[in-house]
């Protein structure tokens, strides 16, 4: 692995364990065994380290979309196996991590936030359509209303003024978020289908 693979991939573990404000240069050099001065000839700056990182992140979450995708036999699935690995990704991340990142990195998060949005939301009206030629999902919702409906409430579910992280666990609202949605929209083979997975 390339020193600047091995600095991102340092990088993001300490700021998902401790938040990004916290974590210097210094810290990521020291748990790499190099000098900061090679840090900072790889990256001019720790914006551009944070930036680089969450555009690693982004890439490495499309291929685990697709991967899913791939091997997965129905849209229900689809979106189980997508919640699953949600709840482990948000249970080996640190609120502050995303705290941080829009505070402290506004010129970071929101452009890549709104990126994100528009791929998600495509991504969501596919599985939607598909649901719906497979049976599993009623076919007269509104897919455009729908698939902007889960989007919001999965920004929702950050809103500290709506679940504070010392009150709710953070995979406990996404989960229940997840299963009502999905339920919520099936037909009756869906939702046999959605308690059979989930048993």
């Amino acid at each position: 692995m390339e020193v600047r693979d091995r600095i991102i991939e340092e990088a993001t573990r300490l700021f998902f364990k401790f938040g990004i404000r916290s974590v210097t240069m210094d810290d990521i050099a020291v748990g790499i065994g190099i000098s900061k001065r090679t840090v900072y000839e790889n990256f001019k700056d720790k914006t551009e380290l944070v930036y680089t990182c969450m555009r690693v992140l982004m890439q490495k979450q499309e291929q685990k979309n697709q991967e899913v995708m791939s091997r997965s036999g129905n849209v229900i699935e689809i979106l189980l196996t997508s919640m699953r690995e949600g709840i482990k990704a948000i249970n080996s991340i640190s609120p502050l991590f995303f705290h941080d990142l829009k505070k402290y990195y506004p010129e970071i998060w929101k452009p890549l936030h709104e990126e994100n949005q528009k791929k998600n939301y495509n991504q969501i009206y596919t599985q939607l359509r598909k649901g719906i030629n497979e049976g599993l999902f009623r076919k007269e919702i509104h897919v455009d209303i729908v698939s902007k409906l889960f989007y919001e409430q999965i920004n929702l579910i950050s809103d500290e003024t709506i679940f504070p992280h010392d009150e709710y666990m953070f995979a406990d609202v996404f989960q229940s978020m997840m299963i009502n949605f999905i339920r919520g929209i099936s037909t009756r083979k869906g939702i046999d289908l959605v308690d059979e997975m989930l048993a």
